[in-house]
């Protein structure tokens, strides 16, 4: 083995922590933006909210007067809840029984579901459960034990305590301070006693109010939270509209701008004559101005490869075509910055335009023939072959179909290179029946 000494030069990239943290927020897609500022207005007391937007944080006070005031006026609450379909709650439940559960069984199942209230607890007692069904309590309990592991999570529980203690349980947080906190100190969290609390768990209040925002993630009416699979929402990241053929866009994050530098913690910083306590408000500053900073630069870039889409891709969002054949690599010259950049910023996220919403990375294609035209060879994409199909099937004779050979050979003369079978799978693509079964019977 030799092992000898010397001198090497090579070139490394160090990454300062405000590029890293720029290059991970422009990665986000809005909901995860939204959890950054959440949590650093959790820690960073530099770090504060000053707005009246929906997207406000649950603060200590504000969660427990929202809370009870919930429980407390349940009618109210349930009012933006769709009415659930007759039964189908029932049903839900019924199917997620083990498969070698007896008739009997399952009879008491059903009568149990029948029992529980509009919020999905089961206030009944064991014993009134069982004189009803004419089952032992000692089955209605080993019954109970199944009911309350089915989802929703939290359901067939006695209370609002026990429900959000069985989501904890479920996703594996019992040995969380959040859920000692449900266990132990839950009416003092219903009445805002944060002190209490932190005495009694020897911790701080932040960690407290962490926990109480973790808290407020569960669904405290089981019923609430049924899954019909029925709407599902997209929030779209950017919205794009047009007016008179010129294109503007914003960022969906008008929220963003309720957060800003704490003016009593400055004010604090600049009085005080603890030196330890100085340098921790500096720390604190500096990273709540790096992170007003990092979205700042976020929406500049966003907006700025927002733009040079709508631009490259014209005909499409206004109606009149298919998309174009566009790469990030491509994208990225043109803007001259880096691909890696152009992927972060279209990372996740959901464009809302008049013609309906889309995930931008969808957007791109390569290209996949080139037809001379008269100004020199023309890229073409997939979609533009669709369409182009979809014209020649449209236009066919229905006594005599052109099938994908036929098509394919059309496509040539235009120019476009493809073979039958790609003609087979884009024509399966677009849901178009094969010649035989479109001829005119």
């Amino acid at each position: 083995m030799n092992l000898d000494n010397g001198l090497y030069l090579e070139q490394s990239l160090a990454l300062s922590m405000y590029q890293i943290q720029s290059l991970e927020i422009l990665a986000m897609d809005t909901q995860e933006l939204r959890n950054l500022l959440k949590d650093e207005y959790l820690e960073n007391p530099m770090f504060d909210y000053h707005g009246e937007s929906g997207a406000r944080p649950r603060e200590m006070m504000t969660y427990q007067k929202n809370y009870q005031d919930a429980i407390n006026d349940k009618d109210k609450f349930l009012a933006n809840i769709p009415m659930p379909e007759e039964g189908k709650i029932r049903r839900y439940l019924l199917g997620q029984l083990p498969q070698h559960i007896s008739r009997q069984d399952e009879k008491l199942a059903e009568y149990m579901i029948d029992c529980l209230d509009d919020e999905g607890f089961l206030t009944i007692s064991m014993e009134e459960i069982a004189r009803g069904a004419e089952r032992s309590v000692e089955d209605v309990k080993r019954m109970l034990d199944i009911l309350t592991e089915m989802e929703p999570h939290g359901i067939f529980q006695p209370d609002r305590q026990h429900c959000l203690m069985k989501q904890m349980e479920l996703a594996g947080k019992a040995d969380s301070k959040a859920y000692s906190i449900l266990q132990d100190y839950y009416t003092e969290l219903l009445n805002g006693k944060i002190s209490v609390i932190t005495r009694g768990m020897k911790v701080t209040t932040a960690e407290v109010r962490k926990c109480i925002e973790e808290i407020a993630e569960l669904n405290p009416h089981p019923l609430q939270g049924f899954d019909t699979g029925e709407n599902r929402y997209i929030e779209p990241d950017i919205i794009a509209e047009s007016e008179h053929g010129v294109w503007t866009i914003r960022l969906n994050d008008d929220w963003v701008e309720d957060y800003g530098i704490s003016d009593y913690y400055v004010s604090m910083m600049k009085t005080t004559k603890d030196p330890e306590l100085l340098e921790y408000f500096e720390k604190k500053l500096e990273r709540a101005r790096l992170l007003i900073g990092n979205i700042a630069q976020r929406r500049k870039t966003i907006e700025r490869v927002v733009s040079q889409i709508l631009k490259n891709q014209a005909e499409f969002f206004n109606g009149h075509g298919p998309l174009l054949p566009m790469t990030m690599s491509g994208l990225a010259e043109e803007l001259e910055i880096s691909p890696s950049t152009v992927s972060r910023a279209l990372r996740g996220k959901y464009l809302q335009y008049p013609g309906g919403t889309v995930l931008l990375k969808d957007l791109f294609s390569t290209s996949v023939s080139r037809v001379q035209g008269t100004e020199g060879e023309v890229n073409v994409s997939a979609a533009m072959i669709q369409q182009r199909m979809k014209e020649l099937i449209q236009a066919e004779d229905r006594s005599h179909p052109l099938s994908d050979q036929a098509i394919a050979e059309l496509l040539k003369a235009e120019g476009i290179r493809i073979s039958r079978r790609a003609v087979a799978k884009y024509r399966e693509e677009l849901g178009i029946r094969s010649s035989f079964d479109r001829k005119a019977k």
